[in-house]
C-alpha cells in the first residue's frame, strides 16, 4: 500500500525484502515473523537440513545452523530470485559450561543471518538450565534420535517435547528467547545499513 498525505512528497514503495528461514518449525517462523514486523517482507519457510543429531551437543549446534544456512541459500537460489534477501537459520543444542564453580548442563539456540552479500551474523539465546540427569537419559538412549526435551516430557508430561524451556525457570517459552535474540540481531542489521 502506497499511502500520501495531501502537501507532501509522494510515498516512496519500498520493495520487501525476502526472508529465508531454513526451518518449516512454527516456533521459529512465529519468532522470525516477530522480529522483523516494521519491515515489509516476504518470509520464506523452507525445510532445511542440519545434518547433525537430533540433540546436538556443544560445536555440533553451530555446525547444524551452518549447514540449515546452506541448504536454505541452495533451495531459495534454485528459484532464480534476484532480490536481496536474508537466510535465517536456528539451531537449539545442549552445552556443558562452567557455571559459579560447577559443570552444568545448558540449552541455547545458535542463531545466524546471512544477508544476500554473504556477510553472516551469529548470536546465541539466553541459556537455560537442564536437568542433568535427562541429559544422562538421552545421551545413554542416544543424541542420534532422543533430545533431552523428548526425556523431560516423558518424565512430566506437562513439558512439551519441543518448548521444555516454559516448564523451566525462569518459565520463559523457547519462542521468547529466540524473538529476543532475534530483536537484537535486525538491530544490527539496522545499525550496519544492512534492512531498510
Amino acid at each position: 500500500m502506497n499511502l500520501s498525505v495531501p502537501g507532501s512528497k509522494p510515498a516512496i514503495d519500498i520493495p520487501a525484502i525476502d526472508i529465508v528461514v531454513g526451518s518449516e518449525s512454527k516456533m521459529k517462523i512465529s519468532a522470525v515473523e516477530k522480529a522483523f514486523a516494521r519491515y515489509q517482507v516476504n518470509l520464506i519457510a523452507t525445510k532445511a537440513r542440519s545434518g547433525i543429531n537430533s540433540q546436538p551437543v556443544e560445536n555440533e549446534t553451530l555446525t547444524g545452523a551452518g549447514n540449515r544456512i546452506k541448504d536454505a541459500k541452495a533451495k531459495y537460489q534454485a528459484t532464480a530470485h534476484d532480490a536481496d534477501f536474508l537466510l535465517v537459520a536456528i539451531e537449539n543444542g545442549i552445552f556443558h559450561e562452567q557455571v559459579n564453580g560447577q559443570k552444568v548442563w545448558l540449552d541455547k539456540a545458535v542463531v545466524i543471518i546471512e544477508t544476500s552479500g554473504g556477510m553472516q551474523y551469529i548470536k546465541e539465546t539466553s541459556p537455560v538450565l537442564l536437568p542433568a540427569e535427562c541429559v544422562t537419559i538421552a545421551r545413554q538412549r542416544g543424541f542420534e534420535h532422543t533430545t533431552v526435551g523428548q526425556v523431560m516430557a516423558e518424565i512430566d508430561s506437562t513439558v512439551q517435547h519441543d518448548d521444555p524451556h516454559s516448564s523451566l525457570p525462569p518459565f520463559k517459552p523457547r519462542q521468547q528467547y529466540l524473538e529476543e535474540t532475534l530483536v537484537k540481531m535486525v538491530n544490527i542489521l539496522e545499525r550496519e545499513k544492512r534492512i531498510n
